[in-house]
């Protein structure tokens, strides 16, 4: 079995906790079982460790498939409080038949071994998993075409309210399709919602499955970005309301401070003066919020991360594919672009067209050792692409400011990134031809060049 994917990590409490699955054959009236299940589940304040519930029917008659996605601090762990409360009531009434004999990591894989889609429960917000597809084809990793567009000569305020409404949103919808992303973007006038994606991942406001269909709001969270002896900073992240906002300006001082050329939602930076008052704050706001502080996210995550090698290993792998369908480009390191070839032969990343539908294109990675297909976010995949080139991948690390610079045509993957911006929880800032990162710890540096096979350079002055 695979192992958990890393953007399924979340620290609540300061603890690790994982997302997975587990499955169950059950029989009755499966309506009425899954009103019982969200009763229970709002009775005993399990949503923390059940956030959705998966139902598909079988054909014979009264029988159904039941999959939980649990949130636990260990891989295959259940919950004592789910355990008591649920999984033992259910099975007492005799409505649980008997377990699906393996769990899972991914809910592609729950997918894959049911054969089809499943309903799926968001609390009390019944989803039909099963998205809307224009005509054409479109993936939410793929936007190397697209320009990126430079918001500086225009309303800063103006974008960044937009992207402050998209994120209440997406926060009071809690899940949904990539076609619901796309909607909601275009209706704010919101331009490259791949790009827009990929940006309030790094910011931890939300996530996406591994095949890119499906969108979720992350948990509210207080990350801590700075600590002094007299004062303590942390930046609100995750699922957020106006009441929520509000209530933190009674027991703390908020600042919200706008995204460079305003490309994503406002920072909503949280000050304290001691750690007394964060606990206060946490205890009066947790009475009406789920609100958690869960300490230096950016060092946490950048030591659970594994080294690129076995990061690789972690993308979804894709089956299938007759190359004969389709016409190929390589990507060429030396040049920073895609040319024609004729069939994928060696190691590295590719694009595919369907010589049908010449709407169909799909990026990935060929991994010739292996022979797998592998999907992951564009820069990503490039990045593999550039470390089997045997391209030197730099970075230059100034610590007077601590500011990491980073070459943009070696711009990291997804998740490696995202500690990076979760440091201070700005989005790093173009200059030239090199990504800026603010507030970036000397540690933090070393663990991730470490990881990455990255020669990090120390400047004197500003990086």
């Amino acid at each position: 079995m695979l192992k958990p994917v890393i953007l399924e990590v979340r620290r609540e409490d300061q603890r690790l906790i994982l997302r997975w699955y587990k499955g169950f054959r059950c029989k009755g009236n499966r309506q009425k079982i899954g009103n019982l299940i969200i009763s229970i589940i709002h009775k005993y304040a399990l949503s923390k460790f059940l956030p959705l519930i998966y139902i598909k029917e079988i054909s014979t008659k009264d029988e159904f498939y039941l999959f939980f996605a649990i949130q636990s601090e260990r891989l295959n762990y259940v919950p004592k409080e789910v355990d008591f409360n649920l999984i033992v009531p259910l099975r007492n009434r005799r409505l649980i038949m008997e377990e699906v004999p393996e769990n899972f990591s991914y809910y592609d894989q729950v997918r894959d071994w049911i054969g089809s889609e499943l309903d799926i429960y968001e609390f009390t917000h019944r989803i039909p998993d099963q998205p809307v597809y224009k005509k054409g084809y479109d993936n939410a990793f793929d936007f190397i075409n697209l320009p990126f567009i430079n918001h500086s000569s225009l309303n800063i305020e103006v974008f960044s309210g937009r992207y402050e409404q998209l994120l209440y949103w997406l926060s009071a919808q809690a899940c949904g399709t990539w076609e619901s992303f796309k909607k909601a973007c275009d209706a704010l006038k919101l331009e490259e919602p791949k790009r827009i994606l990929r940006r309030l991942k790094l910011l931890g406001h939300i996530e996406s499955s591994q095949n890119g269909s499906r969108w979720s709001t992350a948990p509210t969270t207080l990350v801590k970005v700075d600590s002094q002896f007299n004062s303590q900073e942390f930046i609100l992240c995750g699922q957020r309301s106006l009441n929520l906002i509000s209530e933190l300006k009674n027991y703390a001082q908020v600042d919200v401070i706008n995204q460079t050329s305003g490309e994503a939602p406002p920072r909503t930076r949280v000050s304290t003066t001691n750690s007394e008052q964060l606990f206060e704050l946490i205890k009066q706001i947790g009475c009406q919020f789920a609100i958690a502080n869960v300490g230096e996210v950016s060092l946490q995550l950048a030591t659970i991360l594994p080294n690129l090698a076995n990061w690789k290993y972690t993308l979804r792998s894709l089956q299938g594919i007759v190359p004969s369908l389709y016409e190929w480009q390589h990507f060429d390191c030396n040049v920073n672009d895609f040319v024609s070839c004729i069939f994928p032969k060696e190691t590295g990343m590719y694009r595919m067209q369907s010589k049908e539908m010449t709407a169909y294109n799909y990026t990935i990675f060929y991994d010739k050792e292996s022979d797998r297909w592998l999907q992951g976010d564009w820069y990503g995949l490039r990045f593999l692409a550039l470390q089997h080139n045997e391209k030197e991948c730099i970075a230059r690390y100034s610590t007077a400011t601590k500011r990491l610079a980073i070459p943009v045509c070696q711009r990291w993957p997804e998740i490696y990134e995202r500690a990076l911006v979760l440091a201070s929880g700005l989005l790093p800032k173009y200059q030239d031809s090199w990504l800026l990162y603010e507030n970036v710890g000397l540690e933090l540096v070393a663990q991730l060049s470490d990881k990455l096979n990255i020669k990090c350079e120390e400047v004197s002055t500003r990086a």
